[in-house]
């Protein structure tokens, strides 16, 4: 590891996922740990997929997006397809989380 690197591994647990500033107890996948968690309102248009820009508009949701250490996560990041369950509620992931060493973004 650099010595950037290392640099940035402490950064992520002192500063940015500090329960003292940004972070809160969260329960990830049953595991309880410091992590941000976005909610993100949704108001999408429904493509029907046709090349025609078909859309449905008016389609509501939740998205939130969870920042938390990779450490935290024994069993590693959500696998797509797979429903994660985050205090208690299930989100299924949106995308496949990029592979990051020391802290995950999940949306």
């Amino acid at each position: 590891m650099t010595p950037f690197e290392a640099q940035i591994a402490l950064d992520n647990e002192a500063t940015f996922l500090n329960n003292m500033e940004f972070a809160q107890k969260h329960t990830l996948d049953g595991i309880e740990c410091d992590a941000i968690v976005q909610n993100i309102s949704v108001a999408e248009s429904l493509s029907t997929g046709n090349a025609d820009n078909d859309t449905y508009p008016g389609v509501y949701g939740k998205r939130v997006q969870v920042n938390v250490l990779a450490s935290d996560l024994p069993d590693g990041p959500p696998v797509y397809g797979r429903v994660f369950d985050l205090d208690g509620e299930e989100y299924p992931p949106r995308e496949r989380p990029r592979p990051k060493k020391y802290a995950k973004t999940i949306r």
